[in-house]
């Protein structure tokens, strides 16, 4: 009984014990609502008195505060006194948009208006207010020396660049680059290069020339650019012919010379000038085998005016002139006088180019053509659009044929080309190292040069000839793509890859001497201050060849594999070295033209520099 007695007298305690507590805490909500309906009522009178106590209980002092000045556009939050405390600081962010999430299916077509949102959303920020103000403290400065950059400009730099290899392989350039005290920039180059086979002695070549360019300095704005080149090759034709003929090397002599000069007018302030123009003008000289030569004049002048809201008034010109004459008694003249009036706009976040091309060819055959061009970037996209038709005309000589193949015979007709082009392409920039592109277009040709072989001579005695021969129309489908990628000035990397297809040909059964699929890849890296690295692949599909007697075929398809290297060992001496066709494997271009295994040539190069 005692102890129940004991349980009883403590569950009364306890008992009294909570009431008491829960009285306490009734009373502190009561008082707490108390002073918040005071503090309402007084805000309505627009008045209240705020009293000050000293710990004894003294009065201090009344103050009187107007609340409409507080409360116009602050919002208070009441909170318990707390004694002996600073008061805190409180920040107010409205927001007046609010976010919205877009569903997955909508992205890529337009973007939605943004919903304005009129609720005002009060957020409350405690800011301690030792971060309200800080105080900058600079730090010491330290002198440092001057490190010279690596791009530094040199007035007077000049090198000399020499290299042997397999084959007879001999190769010397000078280069010579100075800056007089008017500031004009010239550069002259001189080279010589030669090589030897060693299954045929006439599959050998040598390479000479020389070339000036001038920058003849106006103003900060103004320059003119002149450019003077001499080159002569010296080849022969030993496509089937025995390497023990007795035939004396004349008559296989596939020897040509090329000189001229251009000028031109460079202006740097097209952003300040109503009219903007940069002619260019130039003059060649071109030589052949049996006497044949080519002489051609150039003119062009791309200008345009500028107007307000990017708008402009394209002008440009071109005139060129050709005479051929493939022997001592014919000539033969051509001429393309071309005009490409146009307007461009940039409206709507796109490219607009709107006009016609009339063009005169020999001053009887006059076309109007259309010259449109739009381009547009996709919204939200880093993706470009390029949509046109234009038309181009090369005025063919005896030089841009012997580039293409260089074991032609003079033709006996020179004739203008005329492309007819309507294509679309798209450029993407994936980010700011990589960007890529892929186009498609339709192309009508006029007068488009085929090369083949010429039946019925005497290979043994004047060794493998090919003609031009210019097919009067043709169609085409074409594809084109292009990657590029660059790491700083390090390291760049390049691809092209071209698509050629034939859907008509009016007068040949196929596109003699043309490569219907062509690859390209470069790449140049620079490992560190003393390394350079460049490698290149090149990957084509085999031509349309004629053989006697009347068959027709396909040449193998072909990949070469070149490299090289500079290696720098001191300020002025460096060495270098270069690789062809690595996989040593001889291939044909042109028919029964085959080229050499592998070829490595080294060598040092000497640099003088003020």
């Amino acid at each position: 009984m005692k102890h129940l007695f004991k349980y009883i007298f403590l569950l009364i305690f306890l008992c009294f014990l909570t009431s008491n507590s829960y009285a306490k805490k009734t009373q502190r909500k009561k008082a707490k609502t108390t002073t918040v309906k005071k503090i309402k009522k007084q805000s309505k009178n627009k008045k209240y008195t705020q009293k000050k106590y000293s710990k004894k209980g003294k009065k201090i002092a009344t103050n009187k505060a107007n609340l409409t000045s507080l409360l116009k556009e602050t919002v208070v939050a009441v909170e318990p006194t707390k004694a002996d405390s600073i008061p805190e600081k409180v920040i107010t962010i409205l927001s007046a948009f609010k976010p919205q999430l877009k569903s997955l299916s909508k992205i890529g077509f337009v973007n939605a208006t943004a919903i304005t949102d009129t609720n005002a959303v009060i957020l409350n920020y405690q800011v301690p207010s030792q971060n309200l103000t800080f105080q900058y403290r600079p730090i010491a400065l330290i002198p440092r020396s001057f490190k010279v950059d690596s791009l530094f400009s040199y007035k007077n730099v000049s090198s000399l660049k020499v290299g042997y290899g397999n084959y007879l392989h001999q190769y010397i350039n000078l280069n010579i680059n100075t800056t007089d005290q008017w500031n004009n920039a010239h550069s002259i180059a001189v080279y010589n290069e030669s090589s030897t086979g060693t299954d045929n002695h006439l599959q050998k070549i040598r390479d000479i020339g020389a070339r000036y360019i001038g920058d003849q300095y106006i103003n900060s704005f103004n320059s003119i650019q002149s450019q003077f080149f001499y080159q002569h090759s010296q080849r022969f034709r030993y496509g089937l012919v025995p390497d023990a003929t007795t035939v004396a090397e004349s008559n296989y002599e596939q020897n040509f010379s090329h000189y001229g000069a251009s000028i031109g007018w460079l202006n740097f302030n097209s952003k300040f000038k109503l009219v903007n123009l940069n002619p260019i003008a130039k003059i060649e000289q071109f030589e052949g085998i049996t006497d044949a030569t080519d002489t051609w004049v150039e003119f062009k002048n791309p200008m345009y005016l500028m107007f307000k809201n990017n708008t402009k008034l394209n002008l440009d010109l071109l005139y060129s002139y050709n005479q051929y004459n493939p022997t001592g008694l014919i000539h033969q003249k051509n001429t393309i006088i071309k005009f490409d009036p146009s307007i461009t706009l940039e409206k709507w976040g796109s490219k607009i180019t709107v006009g016609a091309s009339p063009v005169w060819i020999n001053k009887e055959n006059y076309q109007f053509l259309p010259n449109v061009h739009f381009q547009k970037k996709l919204t939200d996209t880093n993706y470009l659009v390029k949509i046109g038709w234009s038309n181009s005309f090369n005025n063919n000589h005896y030089a841009s044929l012997v580039i293409q193949n260089p074991w032609i015979m003079p033709v006996s007709e020179m004739k203008v080309t005329t492309i007819d082009k309507k294509y679309i392409s798209l450029e993407v920039s994936a980010n700011k190292r990589l960007d890529y592109s892929f186009g498609i277009s339709l192309n009508d040709y006029k007068n488009l040069p085929f090369f083949n072989r010429i039946l019925g001579t005497d290979v043994n005695t004047f060794g493998l000839k090919y003609q031009a021969i210019f097919e009067s129309k043709a169609n085409t489908i074409e594809m084109d793509a292009k990657l590029r990628y660059q790491f700083s000035d390090r390291l760049l990397f390049v691809n092209k890859l071209s698509y050629k297809q034939f859907n008509l040909i009016k007068d040949n059964t196929k596109p003699w001497g043309i490569l219907p699929i062509e690859f390209n890849s470069t790449l140049n890296w620079l490992p560190n201050e003393k390394w350079i690295l460049d490698a290149s692949l090149v990957y084509w599909s085999g031509a349309a060849q004629f053989k006697e007697p009347n068959k027709a075929y396909n040449l193998k398809n072909t990949m070469v594999i070149n490299a090289g290297f500079t290696y720098k060992l001191t300020q002025k001496w460096s060495i270098w070295g270069k690789g062809e066709n690595l996989l040593d494997k001889p291939y044909e271009r042109w028919a029964d033209y085959p080229s050499l295994g592998l070829q490595i040539i080294a060598g040092v190069v000497y640099s003088f520099r003020n």
